[in-house]
């Protein structure tokens, strides 16, 4: 009996839109599941085989030779090596390179693959360069046209090109870093080469299981800030980057899941109706009610483990087109069907969705007998449906998001949405009504009939509207940010970014500037400081959540200095500090980065700067803004406080080059190879790969969104067409024709459509006003033109929908209209 009525719930318009809703939510979160197995799969596998020690200890300070000492007593060997970036130049060709400078002991595990030019095939070997020599891997070979034999000049020193770097067993901790790689041994450069703050030294460690224990007490206790990687247990370096990837498609996950709960909504209310009156017939029959709802929750069970079979089909074909793109980005990546994430994803969307059928339950075991064969009172029925929707949303955001801030504001633009909606609807249904009744005419009936149904047009009103407030806030926000990029890199502060540059740099940037007919637009002073601990809490601390601030603050980034608030930049909270204060230990810090630490004014910032630590109380929040220049920081301090600070200062601007002084940049990185600066056409270029990437999952994203928003659409015409049949019937009864039936049924729809509309636009405009600024930095300025077309499209689209269904139900007679 129960798979019967499954079959049977399958064959109607409702059970096919519910099926099909459970369908695409599945889909894609076992997409997501599986895609996400993989890439752990891979970065375990990978963990294990490229790490190239047992322990890696990564700084970004010189080592005392005290310290040097000690680590070598706890471990077995060690091998250190040191990264820098620098410009390397052969010819008129240059290219910015990370540089590796390595001891005898490199590699300590594994082994070099080094080839004579970059088409040959590669050999193994157990040692670096020699003294005076360099590699370079196979694309900077191709982009500086350097052969085998030749001289290269790097910071005043020659070195001899004499092999094609393919690959290091330390490689992995590069993490998806795609710079270009050079290696050299650490006695063929000066030490004054890798003096710059962000500098990085690495002692790859092999020790056993005991060792690697007592040298991660010591490293705590005698080296704050430093990283830990390990073999065994350890994490790798892009799996924070990857968790941070899963939980912004968590975050969309959420809005799908909100417009499945209300396509589900709408369908289940048909299917609640069938439910009752088949109780109903199974009481008479002796039947018990708890069987009879038993039976209900099999019904219910059998057409989800359909949908399960049907998405997990769906989702392994999907999941190997996406591992088939993402291989260019982790080669050697395979797709692999683990069912374990697989099932707990499909028991955690089991018990969302579940928790959706909670009020038909809960409904059915309290009804009496004649209860079922009534219908029972809206109000209640509607207070349930939102609340336990509420909590399966709330509970999923809370799984899925680490962006608390981001996700507090999506809901609170949806609740303030639901809000106005439901104050709109019973406003204009109430007014209308009011209006009508000393009227004639086919509107002023259509009102009244409105305000009969006063509840289930509430209801049917917010789901369309919610629907398009995501529809519309999701297009307009790809709209917005694609052309906010676009425009960004067209319009940067000049054409050449001086990324970091020190004081004797900064002087030779001037002569050569006026050599060339160049200038110098904007330049900051800044000096590299590491967070290392908030409040007396290491930053490493793992029960923090990831997030994109707390990847970029593992290593230093720039704190620069000022009295006034800069012109580029607005005060957001706090008190800024005046101008001369001897108050130095006070700290501005950007509003995302606050929401991702989760950091309060008062808290405290202990930083790494040179080789001393100093302490800052947060005072203060700035945020850019347009005008000024593009030349910004994370965190600002006092100018006072820069005298107690004993650490290199750098700087950061922006030049505008002539056509003719492009070539004679190499002659500048051949006397400064360690002075970072980026051209235009460079950002250009990593803007398109980005843009990208990012066009192929939101076009993705928006497809879904679009099919959830067709299945929305299709339920609020289905689970309200007995209804609207029952209407229709009465009305003809009356002397009522066909097509003063259809205008009012249109009249009727148009009043709906454009109440979820005006809903639709006003959450839009509010979740623009929360979310541009304080995520995305954005003004929100909507175009009148394109809301109002899509509020055009949204109001035609469901006013044909529903004059086209009611065209279809009075193909019927009126005592089958009647008889619904």
């Amino acid at each position: 009996m129960t798979l019967e009525n499954s079959v049977r719930s399958l064959q109607d318009a409702d059970g096919r839109i519910s099926f099909a809703t459970q369908t695409v939510l599945l889909f894609f979160l076992l997409t997501l599941t599986l895609a996400s197995a993989s890439i752990q799969r891979y970065l375990a596998d990978n963990l294990d085989q490229m790490l190239g020690s047992d322990l890696v200890v990564e700084t970004h300070t010189p080592w005392k030779a005290d310290d040097e000492l000690r680590i070598r007593s706890l471990a077995q060997r060690v091998s250190v090596t040191q990264l820098t970036d620098i410009t390397l130049t052969h010819r008129e060709a240059w290219a910015r390179v990370r540089l590796k400078l390595v001891d005898e002991a490199y590699p300590l595990q594994g082994s070099l693959q080094v080839g004579d030019t970059p088409l040959d095939p590669p050999r193994a070997t157990r040692e670096g360069p020699r003294v005076g020599e360099i590699w370079l891997d196979p694309r900077l070979a191709v982009q500086l046209r350097a052969q085998a034999g030749e001289s290269l000049r790097v910071g005043g020193a020659d070195l001899r090109f004499t092999g094609v770097l393919h690959h290091e067993p330390d490689r992995i901790l590069e993490g998806h870093s795609t710079a270009l790689r050079a290696m050299v041994h650490a006695q063929s450069l000066p030490g004054t080469l890798i003096s710059d703050g962000r500098a990085r030294t690495r002692h790859l460690i092999a020790a056993d299981e005991a060792q690697q224990a007592e040298i991660k007490g010591w490293v705590r206790e005698a080296l704050p800030g430093a990283q830990l990687i390990q073999r065994v247990g350890g994490q790798h370096p892009l799996a924070g980057f990857w968790k941070r990837a899963e939980n912004f498609l968590g975050l969309a996950s959420v809005i799908l899941f909100f417009l499945g709960a209300v396509a589900l909504d709408m369908s289940n209310r048909r299917w609640l109706a069938k439910t009752r009156f088949r109780l109903a017939i199974y009481s008479s029959f002796g039947v018990r009610t708890r069987t009879g709802i038993l039976m209900a929750l099999g019904e219910w069970l059998v057409g989800f483990i359909l949908a399960a079979l049907v998405a997990s089909i769906l989702a392994t074909w999907a999941h190997s087109v996406i591992v088939a793109q993402l291989q260019e980005h982790f080669p050697g990546l395979r797709a692999t069907h683990p069912w374990r994430p697989g099932m707990k994803t499909v028991g955690l969307v089991f018990l969302l969705l579940l928790a959706l059928q909670v009020p038909s339950f809960l409904q059915l075991a309290r009804a009496s007998l004649t209860g079922l064969l009534r219908n029972p009172a809206p109000s209640h029925e509607l207070g349930h449906r939102l609340f336990w929707s509420t909590a399966s949303v709330a509970f999923l955001a809370w799984a899925y998001s680490d962006n608390g801030l981001l996700t507090g504001l999506t809901l609170a633009a949806m609740a303030l949405a639901l809000a106005l909606m439901a104050v709109l609807t019973w406003a204009v249904v109430r007014a209308g009504d009011l209006w009508g009744r000393r009227r004639t005419g086919l509107l002023p009936f259509a009102l009244f009939m409105m305000r009969q149904r006063l509840f289930s047009k509430s209801a049917q009103v917010l789901g369309l509207g919610l629907c398009g407030l995501l529809l519309l806030f999701t297009l307009m926000l790809m709209r917005d940010l694609g052309a906010t990029m676009e425009s960004h890199r067209r319009t940067h502060d000049g054409n050449l970014l001086i990324a970091q540059a020190q004081g004797e740099q900064i002087d030779a940037i001037h002569r050569w500037a006026q050599e060339t007919g160049s200038s110098v637009r904007t330049l900051r002073p800044f000096v590299f400081a590491q967070l290392v601990a908030v409040n007396g809490k290491p930053l490493a601390d793992p029960a923090r959540k990831p997030s994109d601030s707390l990847a970029q603050l593992q290593d230093p980034i720039r704190l620069s200095w000022t009295d006034e608030l800069p012109g580029n930049n607005r005060l957001v909270g706090g008190q800024w500090w005046a101008a001369g204060t001897d108050r130095w230990q006070q700290i501005s810090a950007e509003p995302d980065v606050m929401s991702d630490l989760g950091l309060d004014y008062g808290d405290t910032l202990r930083y790494r700067i040179g080789s001393e630590f100093h302490e800052f109380k947060l005072v203060a929040s700035h945020a850019p803004q347009p005008g000024g220049g593009s030349i910004t920081f994370w965190f600002q301090v006092p100018s006072s406080a820069r005298s107690h600070m004993q650490a290199l200062t750098q700087h950061m601007g922006s030049m505008e080059l002539p056509a003719s002084a492009w070539n004679t940049l190499a002659d500048l990185w051949q006397q400064h190879p360690t002075l970072s600066l980026v051209p235009l056409r460079e950002l250009t270029e990593r803007f398109d790969q980005t843009i990208g990437i990012l066009t192929k999952v939101t076009f993705g994203y928006a497809a879904m969104v679009l099919l959830l928003s067709l299945l929305v659409l299709a339920a609020s015409v289905s689970g309200f067409s007995d209804d609207d049949r029952q209407k229709n019937g009465l009305l003809m009864s009356m002397g009522l024709r066909r097509s003063d039936c259809l205008w009012l049924n249109f009249q009727d729809w148009c009043v709906t459509a454009l109440i979820a509309a005006t809903g639709a636009v006003v959450g839009t405009w509010g979740a623009g006003l929360l979310i541009y600024r304080t995520q995305f930095n954005l003004s929100y300025n909507p175009d009148p033109l394109w809301v109002t077309g899509m509020v055009l499209v949204m109001v035609a689209s469901v006013c044909l929908v529903g004059h086209a269904a009611c065209r279809r139900s009075l193909k019927v007679s009126v005592r089958d209209l009647l008889s619904t």
